[in-house]
């Protein structure tokens, strides 16, 4: 038998997994009822934007730590 391999890694199908999640909880009092089309094309744009850019918010956050942990260990060389 021909196996099929995914071109995304684990991890990205992870993020992509928690994405969905917040995104469905981001948006979960949003009534869909009587939704014209540009309105759905709004809320699809909005839960792609909370899927695709989260990662991205945990990075900077991520980041940021590293900084500051990076900022404090040159205080205490120095000294």
């Amino acid at each position: 038998m021909h196996e099929t391999t995914s071109n995304i890694s684990p991890p990205a199908l992870i993020y992509i997994a928690m994405g969905i999640v917040i995104a469905r909880i981001l948006l979960d009092k949003t009534n869909t009822r009587g939704f014209t089309s540009l309105q759905w094309a709004q809320f699809l744009v909005d839960a792609a934007r909370i899927v695709m850019l989260w990662p991205l918010i945990l990075f900077i956050e991520k980041f940021e730590t590293w900084l500051k942990s990076g900022a404090d260990d040159e205080v205490k060389h120095d000294h």
